[in-house]
């Protein structure tokens, strides 16, 4: 009586876990980019790039162990999927800059890349799931705006739009390129407070992913034209902190000293003072 009550309990379960896997949808995975594009533009949803090969054993790996995993279906539900063939979409290689397999790419609705990684491993699985969690998930609000640079790619209003929702979702590298595309028209480039916003966010956009020349050069700039703009406090923080970075203590000092005797009070200066201090150890 027990065995038999043992193997009805076994049977059960493994009826139970095979209907779970029969009722788990696979991830709709698309074959065609400009299509996958299209449908993407349609429903908000952002793009998911695997890009593959039939000489890829770790992407053979990826497709039994990875990819039908009931988690990262699920979570593969906010993406519109496609499957990159390596060998055959060199122009796709390319655009994405795929340099070894296998490769996934997050891209917005446009097709500009916003974050990849590459390889397989436990910690590159785990990494891509937070990729993937942390990239806004409905572009669809920009639909508009997209079909107006379409049409007319120096839409500044349109332009500024995309640049606000993609800073707003943490995508600052993009948004800085959006602001940059949107400062250039008229529309936009006549109004002062535009000007000021812009150049003080993309200046500490590129401060915020650590690319400390290019903030340094536009955070200068902007206190040049903006003498009294309202991110001054932050963005002299963020040339003492850049500069200390680079190695530069003359000039991340002087902006220490600017950020004491104008905001003594500032939340920005214990960084900026200790980002400094670490710098002239390390001379």
């Amino acid at each position: 009586m027990k065995i038999f009550f043992f193997v009805m309990l076994t049977t059960l379960a493994l009826s139970l876990n095979t209907a779970a896997q029969n009722n788990s949808a696979a991830i709709d995975w698309r074959k065609d980019f400009q299509e996958a594009l299209a449908l993407s533009r349609e429903t908000g949803k952002p793009l998911l790039l695997d890009f593959t090969a039939v000489w890829c054993q770790p992407c053979r790996e990826m497709e039994k162990t990875f990819w039908v995993r009931g988690d990262v279906i699920e979570r593969m539900k906010s993406f519109i999927a496609v499957k990159i063939d390596y060998d055959k979409e060199k122009s796709l290689v390319n655009r994405f800059s795929v340099s070894g397999l296998p490769y996934i790419a997050f891209s917005d609705p446009l097709g500009n890349l916003i974050s990849f990684r590459k390889g397989l491993s436990d910690k590159n699985a785990d990494a891509l799931g937070a990729a993937a969690q942390q990239l806004p998930k409905d572009f669809s609000s920009l639909k508009k705006a997209y079909a107006a640079i379409e049409t007319n790619r120096n839409d500044g209003i349109a332009l500024l739009q995309i640049a606000d929702f993609y800073q707003n979702g943490g995508l600052l590298k993009l948004s800085s390129g959006f602001y940059e595309r949107a400062d250039r028209t008229f529309e936009v480039n006549k109004s002062e407070i535009n000007r000021e916003r812009i150049a003080a966010t993309v200046g500490l956009n590129y401060y915020e992913i650590r690319d400390y020349r290019p903030a340094n050069e536009k955070l200068e700039k902007y206190l040049q034209m903006f003498p009294a703009g309202k991110s001054r406090d932050a963005s002299i923080a963020a040339l003492a902190d850049g500069n200390a970075k680079l190695g530069n203590i003359t000039e991340a000092e002087k902006y220490l000293e600017m950020l004491k005797s104008e905001f003594p009070a500032s939340k920005n200066l214990p960084a900026a003072n200790n980002a400094v201090a670490e710098a002239k150890v390390r001379k």
